[in-house]
């Protein structure tokens, strides 16, 4: 792409505009660093492995001997981080005879620009949710009704209703029932609390209604809200990008949703000395995905 020069900018040489309106708006606050756990790679790539716990105890004939087990070697997941990068560059003629301060609000645009492709790269992994192609250690979606267990024998655990359903308070009912009844992969008991919801700004009003008021919602006899003991916080994300995709997340470092971060953006501006232009630019590298499903529940909605 060219850069920005005066013929294509003139408007803002001439000192007869009152007010130039940049559509930027107040800057947003981060959100993907209250959902995911956020990681520096100390390489590239980087590679998870699975391996499963022991299975329980069996009995013991007196003077027989012990049984012996062994953990599980499971799937892998490797993480190979992205390079991303976007420059903006003025001649230096425009540079100097822009007198509105469009041109250093561009720059600055920078930021905008990077902490976007920073939230819609995290957000990933919840977006592809039920995509086939989008796998864990297990080799399935992050939400799926069949997740299979490293141990012989064991049926495949759903951490997704069977058909699709809405954001309500029953979704949200049986969504703290499967934390309950989560098992690992030797099928012992795993205890894992859900800490957060994740929903929409569609949803923004039902959550109010299902986590934070006393009484039961839509109800007429006022009946005690079961859910509010639960203490489950709740969260609007603006980068999913289904309006009916929601989750019941257990905290950050207990789930296995990850953000590995290669390289923080780094910002530079420099003059090109064949030229006199005025360059900026913004570079980084990372990648999110997950491994292991547990922790997550959810639906892509109705």
């Amino acid at each position: 792409m060219p850069p920005v020069s005066r013929p294509g900018f003139s408007e803002l040489m001439a000192p007869d505009l009152y007010r130039v309106f940049v559509d930027t708006g107040e800057e947003a606050p981060i959100e993907f660093s209250s959902i995911l756990n956020v990681i520096d790679m100390p390489y590239n790539p980087v590679t998870d492995q699975q391996i499963s716990g022991l299975g329980t105890t069996p009995t013991k004939g007196e003077g027989e001997p012990f049984d012996e087990d062994q953990p599980i070697i499971g799937g892998t997941r490797d993480y190979t981080a992205v390079p991303y990068g976007l420059a903006i560059e003025f001649t230096y003629e425009a540079w100097t005879d822009e007198l509105y301060g469009v041109f250093k609000e561009m720059v600055r645009e920078l930021r905008r620009s990077s902490d976007n492709r920073l939230e819609v790269d995290a957000h990933s992994p919840l977006n592809n949710a039920t995509a086939a192609g989008s796998t864990g250690l297990d080799g399935v979606s992050l939400l799926n009704v069949s997740h299979p267990r490293l141990g012989s024998g064991l049926t495949a655990v759903a951490n997704q209703p069977a058909v699709a359903v809405q954001f309500s308070f029953t979704a949200v009912q049986n969504a703290m029932q499967h934390f309950h009844n989560l098992e690992d992969e030797r099928g012992l008991p795993r205890l894992m609390a859900p800490s957060m919801a994740l929903i929409t700004p569609e949803f923004y009003h039902d959550a109010r209604e299902i986590l934070g008021s006393t009484g039961k919602p839509l109800v007429a006899n006022n009946e005690i809200n079961s859910l509010v003991a639960d203490d489950l916080g709740w969260m609007v994300s603006h980068y999913l990008t289904s309006s009916t995709l929601w989750f019941i997340l257990a905290r950050q470092g207990v789930h296995d949703l990850n953000f590995f971060v290669r390289d923080q953006p780094m910002f530079d501006m420099f003059d090109d000395p064949r030229t006199k232009n005025a360059v900026a630019t913004v570079y980084q590298r990372h990648i999110a995905g997950f491994g292991t499903w547990r922790g997550v529940y959810g639906s892509a909605g109705a």
